[in-house]
């Protein structure tokens, strides 16, 4: 029988919110107290790289006409067509996110084997689109990162340069504050102070790292 060390293993935060409401901020914190970072966003490049596993079979659906001379996927080319077109973006998904959601299992094993004591006291599995793509089946508990839509919205005109329409079309097509919180076990509110938003950063982290997380019974 496996002893009490034997069935430990390290926990998985899966950390979503929608776009501009302070995630990559809760991220690098979460990383400053020893977190394993997975970026959802840094894997889904790599999948679209030349040599990235998603490469081949878009070209194959959506042909050489989205590439840049270089041979690159142009982001902007594909993303003209995949969200101007529901089926499109479906094809797109079916695609990369079974494939991402290979390389996150991948690393969360990796990343546990090799741990030994507080070496790594959880995995972060930074993704905004966490739960639309089931990639919260990875996760032992999933928190989300609010702002109100008002202040969202100014940060992404501000920060991404964005006309008001532009960032009104972006976050309609993100799942809303509402919709989350129904889903996540816990929920991060970035519209104060820095201070008080590391606070309850801080207060969430203790919580986690102080469970015994073990493998469930066979």
């Amino acid at each position: 029988m496996p002893n009490d060390e034997q069935t430990r293993i390290v926990p998985v935060i899966g950390l979503t919110g929608g776009i501009a409401a302070g995630k990559t901020t809760v991220s690098r914190m979460l990383a400053r107290q020893g977190a394993h970072v997975i970026d959802a966003d840094k894997l889904g490049h790599e999948a679209i790289a030349p040599a990235g596993i998603a490469y081949p079979e878009i070209i194959v659906r959506f042909g050489t006409g989205i590439l840049n001379d270089d041979g690159t996927i142009s982001r902007p080319k594909l993303a003209n067509i995949v969200f101007s077109d529901a089926e499109a973006l479906r094809v797109l998904n079916s695609i990369s996110h079974p494939l991402i959601a290979g390389q996150m299992k991948r690393e969360i094993n990796r990343v546990r084997a090799r741990a030994t004591g507080d070496s790594t006291p959880c995995i972060l599995l930074d993704a905004a689109i966490l739960f639309e793509t089931g990639w919260n089946s990875l996760c032992d508990v999933t928190w989300a990162v609010h702002s109100t839509p008002e202040r969202a919205r100014d940060r992404l005109i501000v920060r991404n340069k964005m006309s008001p329409e532009d960032a009104d079309a972006r976050m309609a097509a993100q799942m809303n504050n509402e919709q989350r919180a129904a889903k996540v076990d816990s929920v991060i509110y970035n519209d104060g102070t820095f201070e008080e938003l590391e606070t309850q950063v801080r207060n969430l982290w203790e919580k986690v790292i102080s469970i015994s997380w073990k493998k469930p019974a066979k």
